[in-house]
């Protein structure tokens, strides 16, 4: 699958794993990063079933190199390499970040990165913008194998609309919440994060994250997109890559549904 856009302007990459838990961290700091924070905890819960749980491990349930739609390059992220991130959203998650309380709940809650260095599986799809543009579009994707009950529950982000940081009120939040494609024996949303950045002069960066929560069968996953713009009433996500990270939640959750 290959990602173009007729105008000049370039969509920042994705990082690794739940941007929207990367952003929010960001905000507590005040500064602006381009990778994604993850982080280890314990589970959350029991497993509520969507259908038995697969025998294959849950390594074997993420797409694979050669899975991906579009013939996107497929990579596992090695765990020591999240190691840093990892500290950093457990560390984030412990404090207050955000203004408004339900927006400060969803920043701080358990979710999949929270296990990317322990029990979880994180992968990155790969792709090019075009033959002649180099510009690499990264589309992150964590499971675990159980269900993580708030990280899963909808009505949290439901609840948060808009709020400031609380370290940095330059920064505001502006979060959505939409349906997932449908996948027959799944369920799942999608979390729209904008991060609007006021600058000293007045202009405004918006940092967009897009964070599809899925579960299946024994498995939370979520599906991650990132891109950035400087105006806050153009989505900077092209539509290529709004359809790649469609896609390859389907794909994904389609895996689960039918693993052995």
């Amino acid at each position: 699958m290959r990602l173009r856009t007729r105008t000049p302007r370039r969509v920042a990459i994705a990082g690794l794993a739940l941007v929207t838990a990367a952003g929010l961290a960001a905000c507590s700091s005040g500064s602006e990063s381009d990778e994604d924070a993850t982080g280890a905890a314990t589970p959350s819960s029991e497993s509520t079933d969507q259908g038995s749980a697969p025998q294959t491990p849950v390594e074997g349930r993420v797409l694979a190199e050669g899975e991906a739609p579009g013939g996107g390059v497929v990579q596992v992220i090695d765990k020591p390499m999240l190691q840093e991130s990892v500290d950093k959203l457990v560390a984030d998650q412990g404090r207050q970040l955000m203004e408004d309380p339900a927006c400060d709940k969803v920043s701080r809650l358990e979710t999949v990165s929270n296990h990317a260095t322990g029990d979880g599986v994180t992968t990155m799809v790969r792709y090019k913008q075009s033959e002649a543009d180099e510009t690499e579009h990264r589309f992150g994707i964590g499971m675990v194998g159980w269900r993580l009950d708030e990280f899963l529950d909808r009505s949290l982000y439901e609840a948060c609309h808009t709020s400031r940081s609380v370290a940095n009120p330059n920064v505001e939040l502006v979060m959505t919440v939409q349906d997932a494609p449908v996948v027959e024996g799944t369920e799942g949303f999608r979390v729209v994060s904008d991060f609007i950045t006021t600058q000293p002069d007045g202009t405004q960066q918006i940092s967009r994250a897009i964070a599809l929560h899925g579960f299946a069968r024994d498995t939370t996953v979520s599906v991650e997109y990132a891109a950035r713009g400087n105006d806050p009433a153009a989505d900077p996500v092209l539509p290529t890559a709004a359809g790649a990270l469609d896609a390859i939640y389907v794909a994904q959750m389609e895996k689960i549904a039918n693993a052995e």
